[in-house]
């Protein structure tokens, strides 16, 4: 029995949405826009004040991914 899941719940946000892909990377599957890895890089480049390179966001994606 194969069903197809497309409705999300995150229960520590009260958020319930479909499943897509994030509209910035068009990778990663979220209910919510942007993905979290996308706006972990933009709070970031809002905390310091321009954009990421390519060193720094490796580190911050390997911090979440481990």
């Amino acid at each position: 029995m194969s069903e197809e899941i497309n409705r999300i719940v995150i229960l520590e946000k009260n958020i319930k949405g479909d499943l897509s892909k994030c509209q910035i990377c068009k990778i990663n599957f979220t209910a919510i826009q942007p993905c979290i890895m996308c706006q972990l890089k933009i709070e970031k480049e809002e905390e310091l004040g321009r954009g990421l390179t390519e060193e720094e966001i490796k580190e911050i994606y390997q911090g979440v991914l481990g």
